[in-house]
């Protein structure tokens, strides 16, 4: 299986998906939409909105909450993007439970998942390989309202 070069999130009929365009950009900038090389996760009625892919470890991160509409539940996933995009059923990582995240960015240069939440108005940085599923650090919290995107720079962080 190719991995994925653009990967985004998408929800369909009450059900999401990671989805991607995989192979060399050359190739399929010209192509036409239907001899593209797709590829995506098995359907889940889990959310996944924020999404962003670590290249060097080959994990991709997604934040998440739950299916059940009367639940609060919001947390962040992680799985080997192989597993997710084959439908391998391997177990995902969940940290930071109870955040609503807004946004997320991976700086595949030291394995830091930065995110925004919005209900505390912070943005945080944490490690999925961390034991301590509520292993994080509080990086800015004032001047900020409902902070929804992050964005990093690895050569600079």
């Amino acid at each position: 299986m190719s991995l994925p070069i653009v990967l985004w999130t998408h929800k369909s009929g009450g059900w999401w998906k990671l989805r991607g365009i995989a192979g060399n950009v050359s190739t399929w900038l010209p192509l036409h939409l239907n001899r593209m090389s797709f590829v995506g996760s098995a359907p889940s009625r889990t959310s996944r909105v924020a999404v962003d892919y670590d290249r060097v470890s080959g994990v991709v991160y997604w934040s998440q909450s739950s299916a059940d509409p009367t639940s609060n539940s919001w947390s962040l996933g992680a799985q080997p993007v192989v597993d997710a995009l084959s439908w391998k059923s391997t177990s995902t990582m969940q940290f930071l439970p109870s955040w609503r995240v807004g946004g997320l960015a991976v700086d595949w240069f030291t394995g830091n998942v930065y995110v925004t939440e919005t209900e505390h108005q912070l943005i945080a940085v944490a490690r999925y390989d961390i034991r301590d599923t509520d292993m994080y650090r509080v990086v800015i919290t004032s001047g900020l309202h409902r902070p929804t995107n992050v964005a990093v720079d690895p050569y600079l962080g």
